[in-house]
């Protein structure tokens, strides 16, 4: 059985090549300014809906009322450009490290769309971040402990090399999780001392082939 945790399809590098696409025509239309770590962006904000470019730096994604992480943005990032997200959803971005993004309205960002017919560019981009949430949703609704911690130690492995070296690989997994941390490091340990993933002073190195399950 084919792993969808692990496999990217020619659609999945069509999709993210489509990303990178938009943010490469919109680019010269926005001014990009350096923040420091840990500054805060809200998607919506004073009855406004605004969009971000990352284009350097590690932004994470979350909700206002959980400290739950959602994710990270994957460069070049783009969020909250479909202007889906209501005010009620509460999402912020935070840089984790010194980062270059540029910021817009939605609806300043649809008029250059319109303007430039890029509405085929943007529908790819929406269709490939609506199908990670939907994956991401299939995966961990209703899963054991172990499936949830597999899921993100790959996405943990699939982010940047310079991010991967300085995160904890038991942090990561639970920020992103309701997981006990005692849970996490027991699972990590028997995943080391198996040789199912390379750990060193609690950086993930690298992930050798994972069982489906525990």
């Amino acid at each position: 059985m084919k792993d969808p945790t692990t496999l990217k399809s020619e659609h999945d590098t069509s999709l993210l090549y489509a990303t990178a696409a938009l943010f490469e025509k919109l680019s010269p239309y926005l001014e990009f300014n350096i923040v420091p770590a840990q500054t805060r962006f809200d998607l919506f904000k004073n009855g406004t809906s605004y969009c971000y470019f990352v284009r350097n730096g590690w932004f994470s994604i979350h909700h206002s009322a959980d400290p739950v992480l959602l994710g990270t943005l994957q460069l070049p990032g783009i969020i909250g450009i479909g202007g889906a997200i209501p005010e009620s959803a509460g999402l912020y971005i935070e840089s984790k490290v010194e980062s270059e993004v540029a910021m817009t309205t939605v609806p300043e960002m649809h008029a250059l769309i319109n303007e430039l017919d890029l509405w085929e560019m943007l529908s790819k981009h929406i269709f490939r971040m609506t199908g990670s949430i939907f994956t991401k949703g299939v995966l961990l609704t209703g899963n054991s402990s172990y499936e949830i911690i597999r899921f993100h130690l790959i996405e943990l492995m699939n982010e940047p090399e310079e991010i991967r070296n300085i995160t904890v690989a038991v942090t990561y997994v639970q920020q992103k999780t309701r997981l006990s941390r005692s849970t996490i490091m027991k699972m990590l340990a028997q995943l080391k001392q198996g040789g199912y993933v390379t750990l060193e002073n609690g950086i993930l190195k690298k992930v050798h082939k994972l069982p489906l399950k525990y």
